[in-house]
């Protein structure tokens, strides 16, 4: 039998909301799928180069998203890159 111990964190409400649902849902404990959460995640971190792990949460300043509406607004030319990776020239 594997030892075990206990961790406590305060998280936000609706994840907590997303946990209960998922957990009953699916007719799981909440601790095992907090840990296999926990592996999964720390496995990836170990494993996957960091520029391909993509962040729960992404702050856009005020200066980012200006940028971000401009180039929605004006998208610029596909590379010739992208234009061979989907087939066009």
């Amino acid at each position: 039998m594997s030892s075990q111990t206990q961790v406590s964190a305060h998280i936000a409400a609706s994840t907590k909301r997303e946990l209960d649902e998922y957990a009953e849902a699916h007719g799981l404990k909440q601790g095992y799928l907090v840990e296999e959460a926990l592996r999964h995640h720390l496995r990836a971190l170990r494993e996957l180069p960091a520029d391909v792990i993509v962040p729960t949460r992404i702050v856009v300043t005020r200066e980012s998203g200006a940028r971000i509406l401009e180039r929605i607004a004006k998208p610029g030319k596909p590379t010739r890159a992208l234009r061979k990776l989907f087939g066009k020239r």
